[in-house]
């Protein structure tokens, strides 16, 4: 191959590289809860799928979130942990509540437990962890901020 096939075809795969990171960062940090299912102690087994569309990577994120039954009362706070989320990078999680999914109706981001980005004081990166936010479900359960 000569030379200058060969620096297009790096040119080229630079250029496809960054418009793939591009596509993979949204400007927020998206957190779903994709499902709630019985679990066999009682309780209610669920999923979080979690993806940082932040252009920054997370050294360490993780939330506080408020958990509420049928009636709209407060039953217990817990700690949703997703650890290292490079840009773009998506992560599930899986918890088994102690709970009956159909006890439940709604979970909250009550606040951010953890929230570390290189460069940026702690108290920005949670901020920004809050800030950017956006939450969904594809349950019966409400989940919100």
């Amino acid at each position: 191959m000569s030379r200058r096939k060969l620096a297009a075809a790096a040119a080229a795969l630079v250029l496809c590289a960054s418009h793939v990171s591009a596509q993979d960062t949204t400007g927020a940090i998206s957190l779903e809860l994709n499902r709630a299912s019985a679990s066999p102690e009682g309780g209610c087994s669920v999923v979080f799928f979690g993806k940082n569309g932040l252009d920054q990577a997370l050294q360490d994120v993780s939330w506080r979130l408020a958990l509420f039954d049928a009636d709209g009362v407060f039953i217990n706070l817990l700690s949703l942990p997703l650890g290292d989320l490079s840009a773009g990078k998506r992560r599930i999680v899986r918890y088994n509540l102690p709970a009956a999914c159909t006890e439940m109706s709604e979970i909250i981001v009550n606040d951010v437990a953890t929230c570390k980005i290189d460069g940026v004081s702690d108290d920005d990166a949670a901020d920004l962890c809050l800030s950017s936010l956006d939450v969904t479900s594809r349950t019966d359960i409400a989940f919100g901020l």
